[in-house]
């Protein structure tokens, strides 16, 4: 697939609405590289509001579970654009070997949801149900393993209990039920309130 090794870092649509995320994700990654200078951070956003909006039509005219889930791809797409526009640096990546090439300090690249999925799926069929239980956290599982990413990073807006698990995760609805599953093909699983200053990153076993 690709040789660099990646960490995937999922931002969550939640986060679309805070004024700080520009500057906060920008340090959150700047230090991440520092830290693991081998590694390259590669974004993908979650769809947010864009997504709920698909949810209440869904409840509304009964879409259909593969029209909702191909309709909620799209969300994500869109909510990558605002992530493109409001954080400096990001380079939107429709390919996969596109993460391949050299990639500068300052610029980052952000993984187009719909563009991605088509062409991991045409070499592996995902497993995934067409559900509202599948959100954007386990189409990232589900990528991150697809692109042998040594870590899943997911950004949010709400904080870990202590002590967390994935299935504890899952029950208090901070990921979703299908999460538990198809993340164990990513080595090392990490979780952040993004926008809790104070917070870092914790390992979610």
């Amino acid at each position: 697939m690709i040789s660099t090794p990646v960490t995937l870092v999922k931002v969550g649509g939640s986060l679309l609405d805070w004024a700080d995320l520009p500057a906060r994700l920008t340090r959150f990654l700047e230090q991440r590289r520092r830290e693991e200078p081998d590694s390259l951070p590669v974004l993908l956003c979650g769809g947010g509001p864009f997504a709920d909006s698909v949810r209440r039509l869904d409840r509304i005219h009964r879409l259909g579970d593969y029209a909702a889930h191909r309709i909620a791809i799209q969300a994500m797409d869109l909510a990558t654009v605002v992530l493109l526009c409001i954080v400096p640096g990001t380079e939107g990546v429709h390919r996969v070997e596109s993460l391949d090439r050299e990639w500068p300090r300052d610029e980052i690249p952000l993984l187009a949801p719909g563009a991605i999925l088509d062409q991991l799926e045409e070499r592996q069929p995902s497993p995934l149900p067409h559900s509202w239980d599948v959100t954007s956290d386990t189409l990232a599982a589900w990528i991150a393993g697809q692109l042998k990413a040594t870590c899943l990073v997911l950004l949010k807006s709400a904080s870990l209990p202590p002590n967390p698990t994935r299935d504890h995760a899952a029950r208090l609805k901070l990921v979703d039920p299908v999460f538990p599953l198809i993340s164990t093909a990513v080595p090392r699983v990490e979780y952040l309130n993004l926008r809790d200053a104070g917070a870092k990153p914790e390992v979610l076993p």
